[in-house]
C-alpha cells in the first residue's frame, strides 16, 4: 500500500486524486505547513528537502510530483500520462504544471507572505500576476483548439492546473472560459471530488 504524505490542497492533491483515479490502494499522511509539520525531524527523515509531496512505496520514498507522477504511470498504466510508448504532449502538460505554473504561483505566495508591509509591495506582485495570467492565457488559448492541453482526453497537466487554480492570490488572476471549461470538468470528477471531501477543502477556482 502507498502512503502519502500531502497537505490539502496543496500540489500534492494532483498525486492524492492519481491515486484515485487509478484504483491504487493508499494511505494519506497529512503534512500541515502552517503548523511546519515539514521541518520535524520525523517529516525530514523522509524527505530532507522539507517538501511534499512525498509517496511511499514499500518503505522506499519518492519525492518530487513530477518524478511521483512518472513513477505512478509506469507501474500503472494510465491514459492520464501514457508512458508505453510515452505521449510527449501530456508529458510537457504535465511538466509546465509542475515546473512553470507552479513556481510562478510560489512566487506570488513567497512575495505575499515577505512583502506585504513593504513599499513596493504592489509593484512585485503585480508583476507577479501577469506572469501568471501569462501563463494562464496560453493554456486557455491551447484549450481553445482541443479539448483538454494534451489532446482529446484529460491527463495528468489538466487536473494539476485544475488544483493550482484553486490556489489564488493577493491579487485577482484571470482564468479564460476554456480554462474554466476544463476545470469544471476535472473537479466534477469522482476521484477530485473524493480527494476534495478526503481533504476538506473547497473548491472556488470555477465558480
Amino acid at each position: 500500500m502507498y502512503k502519502l504524505y500531502y497537505g490539502p490542497g496543496a500540489c500534492s492533491m494532483g498525486i492524492h486524486i492519481m491515486l484515485r483515479e487509478l484504483n491504487a490502494p493508499f494511505e494519506l499522511h497529512r503534512v500541515s505547513l502552517m503548523d511546519g509539520d515539514q521541518r520535524k525531524p520525523e517529516f525530514l527523515h523522509i524527505n530532507p528537502r522539507g517538501q511534499i509531496p512525498v509517496l511511499v512505496d514499500a518503505g522506499q520514498p519518492v519525492r518530487e510530483g513530477a518524478a511521483i507522477i512518472a513513477y505512478l504511470a509506469a507501474k500503472h498504466p494510465t491514459p492520464l500520462l501514457p508512458m508505453n510508448p510515452p505521449d510527449a504532449a501530456a508529458l510537457e502538460w504535465m511538466c509546465w504544471a509542475n515546473a512553470t505554473l507552479h513556481p510562478a504561483y510560489s512566487r506570488a505566495m513567497w512575495i505575499k507572505r515577505n512583502f506585504a508591509n513593504e513599499a513596493n509591495y504592489n509593484a512585485l506582485m503585480t508583476n507577479a500576476i501577469q506572469a501568471l495570467n501569462t501563463l494562464w492565457q496560453e493554456a486557455d488559448q491551447v484549450l481553445g483548439t482541443r479539448p483538454y492541453l494534451a489532446g482529446n482526453t484529460p491527463t495528468m497537466g489538466d487536473i494539476m492546473m485544475t488544483v493550482m487554480a484553486n490556489w489564488g492570490t493577493a491579487q485577482p488572476v484571470h482564468l479564460g472560459q476554456n480554462v474554466r471549461r476544463v476545470i469544471k470538468d476535472m473537479v466534477a470528477r469522482p476521484a477530485y471530488q473524493a480527494a476534495l471531501t478526503a481533504e476538506q477543502v473547497e473548491y472556488k477556482a470555477a465558480a
